[in-house]
């Protein structure tokens, strides 16, 4: 309920619109800056942000279409054509070796020759995998000592593995016949022997052409010769 004891004037706010104002000296300054014409304040993180997004642009208008970039494999380091041409110079051992045949590191085929390999013995019942790349690690450290004490030329490790793995690839086809016929005879071991004389041409082959080693291809054999040898020896036995 309304308190009967509070008095309205009406009078009151017609008044307060005819109040007089007074004049102020107070003049406002044009040259300080004030909210409506103040240069908007840009923090450091806006700056770097909007930076960041300029050359995002620039970099996505600049990098080309994907046709220009190489392929995922390639990227990887594998090249099928790269590994049909050096798996066929190993198959064709009379082929003269070209001198850059081993300019790129290509791991791919060997790792994929050794696996085949250890594939190929255990279809015929011999788990050899770890012999494999226990016997390659070996082998392929202990040729790099020796081409290097031998060669004028630096040679790297990828470039070791990467001749004895592809030249591995005759006794792959080893380890393929021994499933057809048993090995462990007379016709074993000229097949065997035959693969070891394959396997140790065609790497030192690459070796001498490679590094230059023309006169000296028979101490870069004999090593190579018996590395293939224990390889022989796991397919046949």
């Amino acid at each position: 309920m309304a308190n009967p004891n509070v008095v309205f004037d009406l009078n009151a706010s017609k008044d307060a619109h005819n109040m007089p104002f007074f004049p102020t000296n107070y003049t406002i300054n044009p040259s300080l800056p004030t909210q409506a014409n103040s240069p908007q304040q840009v923090t450091p993180f806006a700056s770097s942000f909007g930076q960041f997004i300029s050359q995002a642009k620039n970099t996505s208008y600049n990098t080309g279409s994907f046709e220009d970039e190489p392929p995922l494999l390639e990227e990887l380091g594998i090249n099928f054509s790269h590994i049909k041409m050096k798996s066929m110079s190993v198959l064709n051992p009379l082929n003269k070796m070209d001198s850059h045949i081993m300019d790129d590191t290509d791991l791919a085929g060997p790792l994929f020759f050794c696996l085949l390999l250890g594939c190929f013995l255990l279809l015929s019942g011999k788990v050899h995998f770890g012999y494999i790349y226990g016997l390659g690690a070996v082998g392929c450290a202990s040729m790099y000592g020796v081409l290097n004490l031998m060669s004028e030329r630096d040679v790297d490790v990828y470039r070791v593995i990467s001749v004895l793995g592809y030249c591995l690839l005759p006794m792959v086809l080893l380890a393929f016949i021994s499933l057809l016929f048993p090995l462990n005879g007379i016709f074993g071991y000229i097949c065997a022997g035959l693969t070891i004389a394959w396997c140790t041409h065609c790497a030192s082959l690459m070796f001498v052409t490679v590094l230059s080693l023309v006169e000296q291809r028979l101490l870069v054999a004999y090593p190579t010769g018996l590395l293939y040898t224990c390889f022989a020896l796991l397919t046949i036995f």
